[in-house]
């Protein structure tokens, strides 16, 4: 299992400053467990509950009921229109989308395009649930990290990387958007 920072915070909260508890927890000591329905195990879509101080959360492949909630969270965010490319995942708290991340496959290599937790759920651990799911299922990801959100990705073990790690589908998202200039655009990955 991936290891999540045993603090349960969300740093990608506008810049604020976050203090990470010095010891990893996995996400067995989070209280996370499979919970494979038998529709989900048939598709490849196993949920994994995991109790956190807020609540249980379900982490779980999006379904096209979710489509509106993933459009909502992703305006609220101001990360564009979304593709159809790629492959969504949403945690949902009391019954609610509270977040989603979306992961594209481009040049042999899953890309975080995006990862966005709901404003009031924002320093509660949803992104870093999400990231190591993601992480579990398909290995190494890639993403643009937002420039305020560097310090929450390191705290999850990620590192920066060199543009042309990117692939050149993923890095054309940042061409033309108005935010670049103040975004400060990192390429990572989560190793």
């Amino acid at each position: 299992m991936g290891h999540l920072p045993a603090a349960t915070t969300e740093a990608a909260d506008h810049g604020r400053n976050v203090s990470m508890a010095p010891r990893e927890a996995t996400l067995e000591d989070a209280g996370a467990e499979p919970d494979t329905e038998p529709a989900e195990a048939a598709r490849g879509d196993a949920m994994l509950r995991a109790a956190t101080p807020d609540g249980v959360v379900i982490l779980r492949a999006a379904t096209p009921d979710d489509a509106a909630a993933i459009a909502a969270l992703a305006a609220e965010a101001s990360v564009g229109a979304l593709s159809d490319r790629g492959r969504s995942f949403v945690a949902e708290r009391h019954g609610t989308v509270a977040g989603f991340i979306r992961l594209v496959e481009a040049e042999g290599c899953w890309y975080v395009n995006p990862v966005v937790v709901a404003a009031e759920h924002h320093r509660t651990g949803l992104g870093a649930l999400l990231m190591h799911f993601a992480h579990e299922r398909f290995g190494e990801l890639r993403f643009v990290a937002r420039g305020y959100a560097v310090p929450f990705y390191e705290a999850l073990g990620c590192e920066k990387i060199g543009w042309d790690a990117i692939a050149p589908i993923i890095a054309a998202d940042c061409d033309g958007c108005e935010a670049v200039p103040t975004c400060r655009a990192t390429p990572m990955r989560m190793s």
